[in-house]
């Protein structure tokens, strides 16, 4: 019995903590052309999947860097490229 009340208050923290982010609008809501966040996270992807290592920190005319410019470390460019392969 106890497992089970601990299930369901984990549970019931799950949906509580899932309800109070959903009342607030996403980051960058309304303020297009970036639209915030995952529009960041989107454009990172499709940047290292689609041009060579080289090109990922240098403004061309495929990589516009005002645009989302990749901004972080390799590290986390490569991590944006394994996200992007699956």
């Amino acid at each position: 019995m106890e497992n089970w009340s601990l299930l369901s208050l984990c549970v019931l923290l799950g949906l509580t903590a899932r309800w109070a982010v959903s009342l607030n609008s996403y980051s960058g809501a309304g303020k297009p052309p970036m639209f915030g966040d995952y529009e960041a996270q989107r454009h990172w992807q499709e940047v290292t999947y689609n041009l060579p290592v080289h090109e990922w920190y240098f403004n061309t005319t495929d990589n516009n860097l005002n645009y989302w410019g990749l901004d972080y470390p390799p590290l986390t460019a490569y991590h944006s490229l394994l996200c992007a392969h699956v």
